[in-house]
């Protein structure tokens, strides 16, 4: 630190300045000790003479904090507004204070659709960034994040490669709450990441017991072979399950913790399940036989009527199907059971 004349030395150290502070403090220091040439002392560390007079009006030296920026006042004084219509940024809030699940390309094609308003989802969002009560709520999850402990079975994440490389080389399985007529039950689920086959049971437990159970059932129900299997860290994936697939020799991933994203495909097929099948079903009842019958009359659904964008509007079993020719011209044995 450089001996300034300007005050005793022991001050400036008990201010502890920042670095920025400091160069602005030698500034003064500079030109005290040249007589008070301002002149001088602008040319010497290369800044206008606007910009000492300005921090000179700021500086106090009995507060020293005074040199240090001030966030609040380096707004500009003449700050952008936005050029979209009053009207059209309220309708936005209304729409998504009604359904804060849609997004901005919901919205823009329901201004489009409905009151025949044109405009880009980039502004959407900047509306919705404006107003952060319309922001999703679990933004902040991440926050929470705990270090989460050592594990005895090995934590292996599974390639992005295996998604898309063929049927079976790469399942994702996840557990869901059901709740219906106020008692819980636990939804498996499982997605073949290349075709999006999928395969949906319920039980009245998360145990490993279940998730075992569940296990073979996806092994029979598939009708390629399962060659790996990607899970998040929950209990019921652990003890019994991961004995199961180690004894059927499929390799088995974990996903990192609070990392539903790289579970994504069994999560979206759980969403779907719930959003379009059970949360229609008003005569359900709290029957575990009844329940999976109608997972029976939903995974049919899902494979060979419902399409998929992501398969060029195919459903899944006509997707496989066509894999599946053009493997068998191949010669390829992948596929066969």
């Amino acid at each position: 630190m450089r001996a300034f004349k300007i005050l005793p030395r022991d001050v400036i150290v008990a201010a502890n300045l920042s670095h920025f502070a400091l160069k602005r403090l030698s500034w003064f220091d500079f030109c005290k000790s040249h007589e008070g040439n301002i002149s001088l002392t602008c040319r010497h560390f290369g800044i206008s003479r606007d910009t000492f007079y300005l921090w000179k009006r700021r500086f106090n030296p009995n507060n020293l904090t005074s040199l240090e920026d001030d966030t609040k006042t380096r707004r500009p004084k003449n700050v952008r507004e936005m050029t979209t219509p009053l009207y059209i940024r309220d309708l936005i809030c209304t729409i998504r204070s009604n359904d804060p699940e849609k997004s901005k390309y919901e919205i823009q094609a329901e201004l489009s659709d409905i009151y025949d308003i044109k405009i880009g989802y980039n502004t959407v969002q900047k509306v919705i960034n404006r107003h952060p009560e319309l922001l999703r709520a679990n933004v902040n999850h991440l926050r929470g994040l705990r270090k989460h402990r050592s594990y005895s079975i090995a934590r292996v994440r599974a390639a992005r490669e295996l998604r898309d490389r063929f049927p079976g080389s790469l399942l994702q399985i996840d557990t869901k709450h059901l709740y219906i007529l106020g008692k819980r039950f636990y939804l498996f689920v499982a997605i073949d990441c290349k075709t999006r086959l999928g395969f949906i049971h319920t039980y009245k437990t998360g145990s490993s017991l279940n998730a075992a159970d569940f296990l073979l059932k996806v092994i029979r129900f598939f009708p390629f072979r399962v060659q790996a299997i990607n899970t998040d860290n929950g209990s019921e994936y652990l003890l019994n399950f991961h004995k199961l697939i180690q004894s059927l020799g499929i390799t088995h991933y974990f996903s990192y913790p609070h990392t539903p994203k790289m579970n994504a495909r069994a999560e979206r097929l759980i969403q779907t399940a719930t959003y379009e099948f059970f949360n229609w079903q008003d005569d359900l009842i709290d029957d575990l036989y009844e329940i999976n019958q109608r997972c029976v009359i939903f995974t049919k659904k899902y494979n060979t009527k419902r399409y998929h964008q992501s398969l060029g509007y195919r459903t899944p079993m006509q997707y496989l199907t066509m894999l599946t020719e053009k493997k068998k011209k191949k010669g390829d044995y992948l596929y066969v059971m």
